[in-house]
């Protein structure tokens, strides 16, 4: 199954040639990822507050140009990630400053895509988000992006969902507790699962609950 159906991505970017037709190719190559575009942070705001067609259903990811009126792609990352602590966010940019990709890292984001990737392989990134994995394109990826942070090397944002996982929560009640589509779920704990080696949800739950309290204790 393509981690990308039922995906929802939100694209924002000034530019309205790149950013409709980004979306629409993303459409085209993937049918079951659900894209929506606006144009500035103004926009993604008020369509994150619950505002606007599609805001009901929430977005998984959101990728932010760097350039935007009124604010940049990190002041806007910051902002929605302050509202949103649930929600990827991630930029894309085809501004030439070597220390950029390391700033979107420091600065807590989940991806940094230059803008010159083709589709096939922004799709590829957009994959490795869906599952839970940061996504720092090799052409500007910094030396230690993928370096896990927990146990059985998994990203902070699959250490969130087992910690539901292990309190016994529901795909559901992860979905809500962190803001993403209940597809979004599966396909984490579809790679928790893969990282752990656990055959089965009883399996993964027993075994987060113990690596989770050596971590604490650690």
């Amino acid at each position: 199954m393509d981690p990308l159906n039922g995906f929802a991505l939100l694209l924002v970017d000034d530019h309205p040639l790149f950013r409709d037709g980004l979306a629409a190719a993303l459409r085209h190559q993937a049918p079951g990822l659900r894209v929506q575009a606006v144009g500035s942070p103004a926009e993604a705001i008020d369509l994150l507050a619950g505002h606007g067609e599609g805001a009901s259903e929430g977005f998984d990811l959101v990728l932010l140009d760097y350039r935007l009126p009124g604010m940049d792609g990190l002041r806007c990352a910051a902002l929605l990630m302050a509202q949103h602590p649930g929600m990827g966010v991630g930029l894309m940019s085809g501004v030439d400053d070597p220390t950029l990709a390391r700033r979107t890292q420091d600065a807590g984001l989940v991806a940094y895509l230059p803008k010159t990737l083709e589709v096939p392989a922004l799709l590829a990134q957009l994959r490795r988000l869906a599952e839970g994995e940061p996504s720092f394109a090799d052409a500007v990826q910094p030396p230690d992006a993928e370096q896990p942070t927990g146990p059985y090397g998994l990203t902070a944002r699959q250490i969130a969902v087992l910690r539901v996982l292990a309190s016994g929560g529901s795909n559901k009640e992860i979905a809500r507790e962190m803001g993403i589509s209940p597809g979004t779920v599966k396909n984490h704990l579809n790679a928790i699962f893969t990282k752990m080696g656990a055959v089965n949800r009883t399996q993964a739950v027993m075994m987060a609950r113990n690596a989770l309290e050596q971590d604490a204790a650690g």
